[in-house]
């Protein structure tokens, strides 16, 4: 009977520790830690916008003008000598005209029927000493690739090609002994003239003027 009234005494005190009573007999909840019922704040990530740059930069294209010079060139049809119009820039040395001779004629069909006796792998050097002569230095061994039938018509490639463009030159002349129009030997120094190989060509030409063409200029086959 003691042991039945322990019991109930501890269940009513238990019940009174977890319920206040306060003093009118009313019962009232006691309230959780503030601790226990903190929360994080949300957390709010702001969205991040990247703009690329973009930068247009206009590209000018301009036409430009070159002035040239139009050059009659010599070259062989039939064994004799034909002329053909080419272009160099404007107040262009001696040297280049040799140059531009001995890289033609060019593969077009308007070119059919003209070949050239000229080396293409050597230095053909020319220049004006003021006196109206042309003085062409030929690297030695220069006829040794050239037939025999074709030396003086390479001569008078050169002969005539500078004699036709270079204002104020007249005369020719060679470091080395060369081919005259006959196939006679001229000594080395001797000077030569358009007249000396009127013989060889196949039409009479003048020389081209000066004119103001834009840079992709074609050259035509002089009639």
């Amino acid at each position: 009977m003691y042991l039945r009234l322990g019991a109930i005494l501890g269940v009513l005190t238990f019940a009174t520790v977890a319920c206040s009573i306060v003093d009118d007999g009313r019962v009232e909840r006691v309230s959780p830690p503030a601790e226990l019922t903190d929360t994080l704040p949300p957390t709010t990530i702001a969205p991040t916008t990247t703009e690329a740059a973009t930068t247009t930069s206009g590209m000018e294209t301009t036409t430009t003008d070159v002035q040239v010079d139009m050059v009659l060139l010599y070259y062989i049809s039939s064994g004799k000598l034909s002329t053909f119009v080419g272009s160099l820039s404007s107040q262009y040395a001696p040297s280049q005209l040799m140059a531009l001779l001995q890289a033609g004629p060019i593969d077009n069909p308007i070119t059919i029927g003209l070949r050239n006796a000229l080396p293409a792998d050597v230095e053909i050097e020319a220049s004006q000493d003021g006196t109206g002569v042309a003085q062409v230095v030929l690297p030695e061994g220069f006829f040794d690739t050239i037939s025999v039938g074709d030396q003086r018509l390479a001569v008078a490639q050169i002969v005539m090609t500078l004699l036709g463009n270079i204002a104020g030159v007249g005369q020719v002349a060679f470091n080395l002994q060369v081919s005259g129009p006959a196939g006679e030997l001229i000594p080395e120094g001797q000077v030569l003239s358009r007249a000396d190989y009127q013989t060889l060509l196949a039409s009479s030409a003048t020389a081209a003027g000066s004119t103001t063409l834009p840079l992709d200029t074609t050259t035509t086959l002089a009639g």
